[in-house]
């Protein structure tokens, strides 16, 4: 299901995370999905309901279906 798929990919995520945490690299303007690209001012793209920094390969190209 895509419901678990997201919560998958979500989690692993997180653990990338922790791990270049640990490791000690500085991810403020880092992308935190794919950790390579580095924002030249520091910002980056911010989910709305994750609130993941992401860069602009990364994120932001699903569309989301409205409730109606």
């Amino acid at each position: 299901r895509k419901q678990d798929e997201i919560h998958y990919i979500e989690n692993s995520i997180r653990v990338r995370s922790a791990e270049h945490k640990k490791a000690g690299a500085e991810l403020d303007a880092t992308c935190e999905i794919c950790i390579k690209t580095k924002f030249a001012d520091g910002i980056g793209h911010l989910c709305d309901y994750c609130h993941i920094r992401c860069c602009a390969r990364c994120g932001g190209k699903v569309t989301l279906r409205s409730n109606k």
